[in-house]
C-alpha cells in the first residue's frame, strides 16, 4: 500500500476548477461504508499518511465529524496542485487553499485552461478559419503565437469587409436555426450572447436586470440605434431553485418583450432550450458581444471567454479568471471591463459588510428594476412564487454581489453597445470631475428615468 500510495503522489496532479463549496465534494463517511465499503480502509491509510505531515484538523481527510473531503485527499496525495488560471492559482495559494499552500508551497502552480482551434474556431466558423489561413498562412492552427500575423491587416479593408461578411452570414445561419425552432430574431440587431453554466455567480440575474433597464428605457421612448438581441445559454443543477427562478424570470421578459409592439422592434430576449455543445457552435461564431460577468474571484478561467473572442465576439467582462490575462493579452482599449476587482470581492467577503438592502433603497433606478420582478406586468406574464423569491434574494442576500456591480454593468454595456452601432441608449462615463465612475465599487451616474 505505501508503494502504491508513493507513486500516485509522485505520478498523479491534481486541478482544481473552482473554489465554490458546492462543488469541492465532501461526503459522510456512512454513505461509502454503504455504496462502497472496500475503499474505506485505503481512505484512512491515506489520512492516516497525511496526519503525519499536519495534525491540522482543516487539512484532514477523514475529519471528525466521519466527513471525507475529496479536494483534500487529492492535494495530500497528489504531485502538483494546479489552478486554472493566473487569478485563479492565486486565489487558491493565498486564500481558499492557504494552510495546504503553507504545507506544500512546492506542489502549486498554475496551468491556465485552454481550447480547441479544431472544435472551436475551424470545425464551427470554417469560414473565418479560411480567411485567416488566407492570409496569414496555416501554422496559426497548431501555433496560436502566429495569430498576431493579423496584426499587419489592420488597415487592410478588403479583408475587413470578408470578415464582417462571415459574421454576418454565421448570424443569418442562427437565425434560421432558432427560427426553425420557434423563434425569429433580426440578424442585423447586436447579438448580445451569455452562455454557460446557470449559477448565481455568473450573473445571469444582473443581465436580467440589464433587460429590464433597457426595456424601460425604450418604454420612455430612448429608442436604440440598432436593435439588441439579447441570447441566454445554460444547463442548471435539477435542484438549484434560484436558476429555475432565474429561468423563469428569463422566459416572462422574453415573452413580455415580444408582446409590447412599442419594444419589441428594438429588443429580443431568447432562452435557448437544450442549450448543449452543439448548439454552442452555432451561438459562438454568432456573437456580437460576449457576456462574462461573473463576480471577480468566483469563475476559475471560463473557456468561453476564449471560444468567443476567437471568434470575433468583443467581451464585456469582470477581471476575473481568464479575462485578467485575456486583457493584457488583447490591451485594455479590445475588451470592455467594469466592476469590482477579486480583491475588493474578497474584502466584502472577510469585512461581511455588505448589505443588499442598503444599495437597493439608496439607489432609485437599481430598485425599479428590482421592483418590476414583481410588478403586475411581469405577474401576468409568470409566477408569483418563483418571481418574488429571486427579488427576496437579491434585495436581502445577494451573495454574489449583483448590486454593488449593477451600474458599472449599465455603463459599460451600453459603452460597448453605442461602439458596435453609435447607440444613443449606451450611457458614457460622467465627465471628469463628475463624481461618476464606470467601475469598482463607487455608484456610477445613469440618466434619471424622470
Amino acid at each position: 500500500l505505501e508503494r502504491a500510495m508513493d507513486l500516485v503522489e509522485r505520478t498523479c496532479a491534481y486541478t482544481n476548477h473552482t473554489i465554490l463549496a458546492e462543488a469541492l465534494e465532501k461526503w459522510p463517511a456512512s454513505y461509502l461504508e454503504q455504496v462502497t465499503p472496500q475503499l474505506l480502509p485505503f481512505i484512512r491509510a491515506l489520512d492516516e499518511r497525511a496526519r503525519k505531515r499536519s495534525d491540522a484538523p482543516k487539512l484532514a481527510i477523514w475529519d471528525a465529524h466521519d466527513v471525507i473531503h475529496m479536494a483534500h485527499m487529492d492535494i495530500h496525495s497528489s504531485a502538483k496542485v494546479n489552478g486554472v488560471a493566473e487569478l485563479h492559482t492565486e486565489i487558491l495559494k493565498n486564500t481558499e487553499l492557504h494552510s495546504f499552500y503553507v504545507l506544500y508551497p512546492e506542489k502549486f502552480n498554475n496551468k491556465t485552461n485552454g481550447i480547441t482551434f479544431r472544435r472551436w474556431l475551424m470545425g464551427c466558423n470554417p469560414a473565418l478559419s479560411d480567411l485567416i489561413t488566407q492570409a496569414i498562412g496555416p501554422e496559426w492552427k497548431r501555433d496560436a503565437g502566429k495569430l498576431e500575423g493579423l496584426m499587419d491587416y489592420m488597415e487592410d479593408s478588403a479583408l475587413r469587409e470578408q470578415l464582417l461578411s462571415v459574421k454576418g452570414e454565421n448570424k443569418t445561419k442562427l437565425a434560421r436555426w432558432l427560427k426553425g425552432r420557434g423563434t425569429e430574431i433580426t440578424p442585423d440587431s447586436i447579438l448580445d450572447i451569455q452562455i454557460k453554466r446557470l449559477h448565481q455567480y455568473k450573473r445571469q440575474q444582473m443581465n436580467a436586470l440589464y433587460a429590464i433597464w433597457k426595456y424601460l428605457q425604450i418604454k420612455e421612448g430612448r429608442t436604440p440605434t440598432r436593435p439588441v438581441t439579447m441570447v441566454f445559454g445554460a444547463k442548471a443543477a435539477p435542484a438549484y431553485t434560484l436558476a429555475k427562478d432565474t429561468i423563469h424570470l428569463l422566459l416572462c421578459l422574453s415573452r413580455l418583450i415580444d408582446q409590447d409592439p412599442q419594444v419589441s422592434p428594438w429588443l429580443k430576449l431568447v432562452m435557448v432550450e437544450n442549450y448543449n455543445v452543439s448548439s454552442a457552435e452555432l451561438l459562438v461564431p454568432a456573437c456580437d458581444v460576449s457576456e462574462q460577468i461573473s463576480l471577480a474571484s468566483k469563475e476559475a478561467s471560463g473557456t468561453g471567454n476564449m471560444k468567443l473572442m476567437a471568434n470575433g465576439a468583443v467581451t464585456l467582462g469582470t477581471l476575473d479568471g481568464a479575462n485578467v490575462e485575456i486583457s493584457r493579452l488583447v490591451g485594455e482599449e479590445n475588451i470592455y471591463i467594469f466592476g469590482q476587482t477579486s480583491g475588493q470581492v474578497i474584502h466584502r467577503y472577510a469585512a461581511g459588510d455588505y448589505t443588499p438592502a442598503d444599495w437597493y433603497e439608496g439607489d432609485p433606478n437599481l430598485r425599479r428594476a428590482i421592483d418590476f420582478l414583481t410588478g403586475p406586468k411581469m405577474l401576468a406574464a409568470g409566477k408569483e412564487e418563483n418571481l418574488a423569491r429571486l427579488q427576496h434574494e437579491l434585495k436581502t442576500k445577494d451573495w454574489f454581489q449583483t448590486l454593488p456591480d449593477f451600474n458599472a454593468y449599465v455603463v459599460r454595456k451600453g459603452q460597448a453597445l453605442s461602439d458596435y452601432a453609435c447607440d444613443p441608449l449606451g450611457e458614457p462615463p460622467a465627465p471628469a470631475g463628475d463624481g461618476a465612475v464606470s467601475g469598482g465599487t463607487q455608484r456610477v451616474r445613469l440618466r434619471p428615468y424622470d
